[in-house]
């Protein structure tokens, strides 16, 4: 077990979690005869939300017509339900291994508003780039790559380089 402050339960092994979402996405494959994803829920959500607030402005957008127009509810879809139980799941987690409190994960030689604005800019660019690319890490990346097809490979192994690139020039903000 990777070690963990003091009071709180140990993480779990790297490895074991690794086989334990490999486990979570063939049950998925095999009780719902699809992958995994998350941006998916993500976009029924704003759309769903986007309706309720400005329903004229959203109307005219046609990428979210495809939520809208249906006759079945844009929340009602397995990925939603999925994303909660996600979200839930964690929750039961951390509260269980003792890790719910607030603190800003940052290097020493950054300030908390720098940390805020880059990672606020950092989920923007991640969220477009997982609309453009027609998925998020988990359904490109996961359940693409298990099922090898040559997309999920390209974006696999897209992410690892990127992240390596942008991880030269941000790691003087965490030494």
């Amino acid at each position: 077990m990777i070690n963990a402050p003091e009071n709180e339960k140990p993480y779990i092994n790297p490895y074991i979690g690794g086989i334990g979402i490999g486990t979570v996405l063939f049950l998925s494959f095999l009780l719902v005869g699809r992958g995994l994803g998350a941006s998916g829920s993500l976009t029924r959500f704003l759309a769903y939300g986007m309706d309720k607030i400005v329903p004229e402005h959203t109307s005219g957008i046609t990428y979210f017509d495809q939520y809208l127009s249906s006759s079945v509810h844009p929340l009602d879809n397995w990925l939603v339900y999925m994303m909660i139980g996600i979200f839930a799941g964690g929750l039961i987690a951390a509260i269980r291994g003792k890790r719910t409190k607030t603190m800003m994960l940052k290097g020493d030689h950054t300030t908390n508003k720098r940390r805020v604005v880059t990672a606020f800019v950092g989920g923007i660019l991640v969220a477009l780039g997982a609309r453009l690319a027609g998925g998020c890490t988990s359904g490109l990346a996961l359940t693409g790559a298990s099922v090898l097809a040559v997309s999920g490979w390209v974006f696999f192994l897209s992410v690892f380089a990127a992240g390596l690139i942008v991880a030269f020039f941000v790691r003087r903000e965490w030494l």
